[in-house]
């Protein structure tokens, strides 16, 4: 049991829990979004989301290539013509598990480079919202142990990562299953999506049988939940965190408790009181999208000031990546990870098991360089970004004097300011 308490199925109790430390030590954890759309691995390369002109424009000429099948099903959407030229017209979505193999993937390999990125945890999409699991389930043949790879992808991934010693997170698309809706999502909001009694129970009992089948650290539900099912969310939530030593559940499930809150792209807010976590694609896309390059891929660098600037504002940073359908993860990819992790090993103390200092957490400087603060006990960490190689002076507008730094590789460098809060 969780701190020692038994929850009970009730808001009363179950708004009582206290996010785990763990999760607010490590700051990064990775993302997979992996599955059938890993087949076509195809989109538009158009916005971040918030920064899209109209619901319309974001749905039609969608940048997440896990949303393929939906964007297909939007008539004369150029991924709906894409799949008639490439497929035809009469090629149905569930054809994708003839190509998602997975005959290249190696579980121990990806749990070395996570690892090797400096990340806490990782979260796999169980079920995304084109309805196929990547998980035996008992409740749908449409899993990838029946069909695609033969292949428990979550069981194996999950014993792989806990092998290096991070903890194993579970993506669950609760709201949203396109198996059991036909016509293609046009607008943002879930209202008119499938709210029988039915598929409410289909969601809970897939959601308890992720639980108790990997307990999951993380559990991470995508959109929202059935309206039908908000009177089952504290039976759940109760037996996952009496059966899930340190668990916690993020924000999307439609009901008034979350562990801690997420933001995506440009959408969601940031909050100095309440944890909260930014979850992005290396580039515009969650799943594996053949069209994107470096141009939309984030650079190493541009990937580390993101992480300073997420966790000196209280955030943690859920970097996704997106495997091709044989197992393989993009070589770009891997790249922008294994430098993410370099920093960190040069810098991860003013990371790691930081917390934030309330009353500044950022300067512009005078030479237009950024400093972004964090805190550990009476200690102090200022991280400098913007620098050019070479060595500068730095002056901070919180201490007196200037500090001497050597910056390398125009990466950002940090500065120690031990007993700085007496």
């Amino acid at each position: 049991m969780t701190e020692n308490k038994l929850y009970q199925p009730n808001w009363q109790d179950i708004m009582t829990h206290r996010l785990p430390e763990w999760y607010d030590n490590c700051k990064l954890g990775i993302f997979v979004h992996w599955g059938l759309y890993s087949v076509p691995a195809w989109s538009e390369v158009t916005w971040e989301l918030g920064a899209e002109p109209s619901d319309v424009e974001w749905f039609t000429h969608n940048p997440y290539a896990e949303w393929y099948l939906n964007t297909m099903r939007i008539p004369n959407s150029p991924a709906q013509k894409r799949h008639y030229e490439v497929y035809g017209k009469d090629y149905p979505y569930e054809r994708f598990t003839e190509g998602f193999t997975c005959e290249k993937w190696d579980p121990d390999a990806w749990a070395a480079l996570f690892k090797e990125a400096g990340a806490g945890y990782v979260v796999l999409t169980t079920k995304h919202h084109d309805g196929f699991c990547l998980y035996p389930s008992a409740y749908t043949d449409y899993n990838s142990m029946r069909l695609g790879p033969k292949r428990d992808l979550m069981g194996d991934l999950t014993q792989a990562v806990r092998a290096k010693g991070l903890r194993m997170g579970a993506y669950y698309s609760g709201l949203f299953d396109w198996t059991t809706y036909p016509y293609p999502k046009t607008r943002h909001g879930g209202g008119e999506y499938d709210n029988t009694f039915a598929f409410a129970d289909y969601s809970y009992r897939q959601a308890t049988e992720v639980v108790d089948m990997y307990k999951p650290s993380v559990l991470w539900n995508d959109i929202g939940w059935p309206r039908k099912g908000i009177e089952d969310l504290p039976y759940l939530f109760a037996h996952y965190y009496n059966n899930v030593e340190g668990g916690l559940i993020n924000d999307r499930w439609s009901c008034p408790w979350y562990d801690y809150s997420t933001a995506e792209y440009l959408h969601g807010t940031r909050s100095l009181d309440k944890k909260w976590e930014m979850c992005r694609g290396l580039g515009l896309s969650f799943g594996y999208n053949q069209t994107e390059g470096p141009d939309t891929v984030l650079s190493g660098h541009a990937l580390v000031r993101l992480l300073v600037e997420y966790v000196s504002h209280n955030g943690n940073l859920l970097i996704n990546v997106g495997p091709r359908a044989d197992g393989t993860i993009p070589e770009i990819q891997a790249e922008r990870l294994q430098a993410l992790g370099s920093w960190l090993k040069r810098h991860g103390d003013a990371i790691y098991e930081t917390r934030i200092w309330k009353d500044r957490q950022h300067d512009k400087l005078e030479n237009g360089a950024d400093a972004y603060y964090t805190r550990k006990g009476r200690d102090l960490y200022a991280i400098i970004a913007g620098l050019h190689t070479g060595w500068h002076n730095i002056t901070l507008p919180i201490a007196e004097g200037s500090f001497p730094v050597e910056v390398r590789d125009e990466y950002p460098v940090h500065l120690y300011l031990p007993g700085y809060f007496g």
